[in-house]
């Protein structure tokens, strides 16, 4: 290991004195060519500079930095750093000022940063450094690309196949792709090529607008000399790239009398360099500005039973201003609240999810929204689609002995003479991973995103249920809980499984939920019918791999009530990238931060090893 660090270092020293060894030979070159020259015509061409041009190309520096601004902010929100936007800006346009003027513009960058930023720590401000250099040299390339093409150059074909493969991985976003959850998305991929493409286009305006009048230069012709000239500044790791910019402009701009040429590129030195370097040294001189906004803490009291979802990583709990949230998760360009918000006025709901998207980079969408939401949703423009429906049940109010629950009595007279019986927790050794395995080989493997996936640690937060055929278990089901509701999340069985045995589970939590006083037990969701909801729903129902009839079936057996929910989007386009977005990450979810390989003994708590099963009174009901 010695070995190789000290392998390393030697690397990174090597790379060093070679960059300061071609900097300082571009640097002897330059001062060989500028020696050929009269300083007395390139002093007068520069003082043949009028003042309105030194105002535009001010001006031009002005909307250059700003798009570095931009370019700033783009990653802040893709990398989620939760700073103030005009913070983020400002140490920004300080850290972009020094570092291209002082050089190693990772290092220096990274430390201004860090300074003026105390909500970073010094690996976020070098991420965020080195994702702006290796985000702008990228951009460079594709500007260099689009302009040899424009010129008929084949080279540049090469950089825009590259640029497409790219963009092709940021759409897509396969499982193979290193640091998957860290690949920028194409909105964001567009947002900083867009910004970067103003920066370089004021940046050669600024030098366009400092030629001394009559010797100014075509602008197009100039455009791609600079974007040349600027990679090879960058590359020789000279500060300011002095001697590789203006030895490749003088080589790519020949018919450009040499004096004017140098005269506009020491005024565009002073203007674009120099002069944004002291103002950004002095704004880092000042020391740090507020960079994290106050969070509202969160009030969970009336969050619903479903929020435990947070617990797998997939989804996530959004704030909201009123210290209420949103169980929310991030797909690949969209962001997803899932339910509705808890703790906050809905008229609050759409605002919030708005803000928090463009601050993520993504497009924002509501996924499994109640109807009031949903109808809230419509008026404002949003496109909307009837895609679930949750079932739900009164466990105070839940009588077996009605005719519409005839079905179930049955199923749970079966299950009893099987031998099925029903207790709360688990007991160390049951083999609910090998009952886990089993369901997941038979239904495609687990789902995700939305819908709870089996881990030991996850069951100990929720309530659970296990079935038993003489002493051994085959099934169980597990239940998110809180005071006013319980959602029913897992449920998983073996081979051979008596029948009635899934539906003696639910019976039991039931049975439970009524001596607890808890007034909701949900049964969750199931899609609507492929004919529900046209085109659209049809698709959504295909992302989900099941058309849930089987399940539909099962659920109507206790003679549930029956919520509906949609899915909303600003606009079609929105819902349709939505419903992929989210039958993705459903059907082929990340891995859990330490998947199970055994079963570890859950942890031994009050109501553990409770012994609860469906009241005897109800097996007997005919």
């Amino acid at each position: 290991m010695d070995v190789l660090r000290t392998g390393t270092g030697l690397m990174r020293r090597g790379r060093l004195v070679a960059g300061l060894a071609v900097g300082t030979a571009l640097v002897w070159l330059l001062a060989r060519r500028i020696s050929e020259l009269e300083p007395l015509a390139v002093w007068q061409a520069l003082a043949a500079v009028q003042p309105g041009q030194w105002v535009l190309a001010g001006l031009a520096v002005g909307v250059s930095f700003a798009a570095v601004g931009g370019q700033e902010l783009t990653l802040h929100r893709h990398l989620r750093t939760g700073l103030a936007p005009g913070a983020v800006m400002r140490a920004g346009l300080a850290a972009g000022a020094v570092s291209q003027t002082m050089g190693f513009g990772p290092v220096t960058g990274a430390l201004i940063r860090w300074r003026l930023l105390p909500g970073l720590t010094l690996w976020q401000a070098t991420r965020v450094s080195v994702a702006m250099t290796v985000g702008f040299l990228s951009a460079l390339a594709v500007m260099v690309g689009m302009v040899a093409v424009a010129q008929g150059q084949i080279a540049g074909m090469a950089v825009l196949a590259a640029a497409a493969v790219v963009m092709a991985l940021s759409a897509w976003q396969p499982r193979w792709l290193p640091r998957r959850a860290a690949w920028p998305n194409v909105f964001t991929l567009i947002r900083f090529l867009g910004w970067a493409v103003i920066d370089l286009v004021a940046l050669a305006a600024a030098l366009w607008l400092l030629f001394p009048p009559g010797t100014t230069p075509p602008f197009g012709a100039l455009f791609g000399a600079v974007l040349l000239a600027l990679g090879a500044g960058l590359l020789s790791g000279a500060p300011a790239g002095v001697g590789a910019f203006e030895i490749t402009l003088m080589a790519l701009l020949p018919f450009a009398p040499e004096a004017p040429l140098m005269a506009a590129i020491v005024a565009w030195r002073g203007v674009f360099y120099a002069l944004p370097a002291l103002l950004g040294a002095a704004f880092a001189a000042l020391g740090p500005v507020t960079g994290v906004p106050d969070a509202p803490g969160l009030d969970l009291r009336h969050a619903p039973a479903e929020v435990g979802l947070a617990r797998q990583g997939d989804l996530h709990l959004m704030p909201t201003q009123t210290r209420g949230g949103w169980l929310a998760g991030r797909c690949g360009h969209t962001l997803v609240a899932v339910g509705d918000p808890f703790g906050t006025p809905l008229s609050f709901a759409l605002p919030t999810l708005r803000h928090a998207s463009r601050d993520q980079g993504r497009t924002p969408a509501l996924y499994k929204a109640g109807g009031r939401l949903a109808l809230l949703a419509r008026r404002k423009g949003w496109a909307v689609i009837h895609i679930s429906d949750e079932a739900w049940l009164d466990p105070r109010q839940f009588d077996l002995a009605t005719p519409a629950r005839a079905g179930l009595r049955r199923k749970l007279r079966k299950a009893a003479s099987a031998g099925i019986t029903v207790t709360c927790g688990a007991h160390p050794g049951d083999g609910l991973c090998t009952i886990a395995a089993h369901w997941a080989a038979e239904h495609g493997g687990e789902r995700g995103f939305s819908m709870g996936r089996y881990c030991p640690d996850y069951l100990t937060t929720q309530r659970l249920y296990v079935a038993r055929q003489n002493g051994r278990a085959v099934a169980f089901a597990s239940f998110h809980q809180t005071a006013r509701e319980w959602s029913l999340d897992l449920m998983r069985h073996g081979p051979d499984l008596p029948d009635g045995t899934m539906q003696s589970l639910i019976a039991t939590a039931l049975a439970d939920a009524r001596a607890r006083g808890v007034p909701r037990l949900s049964l969750a969701a199931v899609p609507v019918t492929a004919t529900a909801g046209g085109g659209l729903a049809r698709a959504a129902l295909w992302l989900t791999g099941d058309d849930g009839a089987g399940l539909a079936q099962f659920k109507q057996g206790f003679a549930p009530r029956w919520r509906p929910l949609y899915l909303c989007a600003p606009h079609r386009a929105g819902l349709v990238l939505a419903a992929f977005e989210i039958g993705r990450a459903i059907l082929r979810p990340g891995p859990l931060p330490a998947p199970p390989t055994v079963d570890p003994p859950l942890h031994d708590d009050h109501d553990q090893y409770e012994f609860a099963t469906v009241p005897a009174s109800w097996q007997r009901m005919g």
